[in-house]
């Protein structure tokens, strides 16, 4: 009697492999049930990431609530603030003068220099600071911006190279290229754009055309809220920088595509220019 049951229990086995896995108790790991469980893994890193735009998109709508919380006629000031972003009083003040020249005055902050308490030397009080001078700068009898915008289009097509700098490379990066351009011109600038970000005067935080002028620096995030890249605004909604992109180098680019839109952060203002009263 055991010999036919035991005949019996293992046909019903070997005919239906659900009852076989019921009674011994494994699971079956064929290809199908990987399949299955690859597929499951790609619904749920699916949902994840779908989660995560989700909280993107939420929190940017919050950040364009809060912009708009603030008065339509608040300032760029304002909305600069808003998104981290420093501001100081433009570096250099410019001069067109009658020959053609331009004299520039620095506006950074005159340090204070604190005096010596105790006796001095006849030496010492010999040494006398020099008078200072107001420099000259000879140039062709353009606009100032035009110098700017000629100086920086003589480097079209020069390579791009991340941390390069004109100044010691013949390749460049964004920030680079910046710096290189506006030292030429007596104006020093920090190295990377991030830093370029908060100097500066705030001329507008959209990209608005009708606010810019010409050598204004220009900031976009790249890779989330940071600020990442940077060029000079040449006019006419357009733009020249070194470009790390599918055109890499130094190229001149339109600014009306939906990236530029999309990643806009701040334009700045260097420098003022101040015609005299002649």
């Amino acid at each position: 009697m055991r010999i036919i049951l035991g005949v019996v229990v293992s046909l019903a086995m070997a005919f239906s492999p659900p009852l076989a896995q019921a009674i011994t108790g494994k699971k079956k790991t064929g290809p199908s049930s990987r399949l299955v469980r690859k597929t499951h893994k790609r619904i749920r890193t699916a949902k994840r990431s779908s989660r995560y735009r989700t909280k993107r998109r939420a929190k940017s709508r919050r950040v364009r609530r809060s912009y708009d919380r603030i008065s339509p006629g608040a300032s760029s000031v304002s909305r600069a603030a808003l998104s981290g972003i420093g501001e100081t009083p433009p570096l250099m003040r410019v001069i067109p003068q009658r020959d053609g020249s331009f004299r520039l005055e620095p506006l950074t902050p005159k340090k204070k220099v604190t005096q010596a308490i105790g006796p001095t030397s006849r030496l010492d009080s010999q040494k006398a600071a020099p008078p200072a001078r107001r420099s000259h700068y000879r140039f062709e009898p353009w606009s100032f911006q035009d110098l700017i915008l000629a100086r920086a289009k003589a480097y079209c097509g020069t390579p791009y190279r991340m941390g390069a700098s004109l100044a010691y490379s013949r390749a460049t990066d964004c920030s680079g290229f910046i710096q290189y351009v506006f030292q030429g011109f007596k104006i020093e600038l920090p190295r990377t754009s991030a830093e370029q970000a908060h100097v500066g005067k705030v001329v507008t935080c959209t990209l608005d055309f009708s606010k810019m002028l010409p050598g204004d620096l220009l900031f976009f995030r790249r890779r989330g809220r940071r600020v990442g890249h940077a060029g000079i605004y040449l006019g006419e909604g357009k733009m020249i920088h070194a470009s790390s992109g599918r055109r890499r180098g130094v190229i001149i680019t339109d600014l009306r595509q939906p990236y530029y839109q999309r990643t806009f952060v701040v334009a700045k203002r260097v420098f003022e220019v101040e015609y005299p009263d002649w």
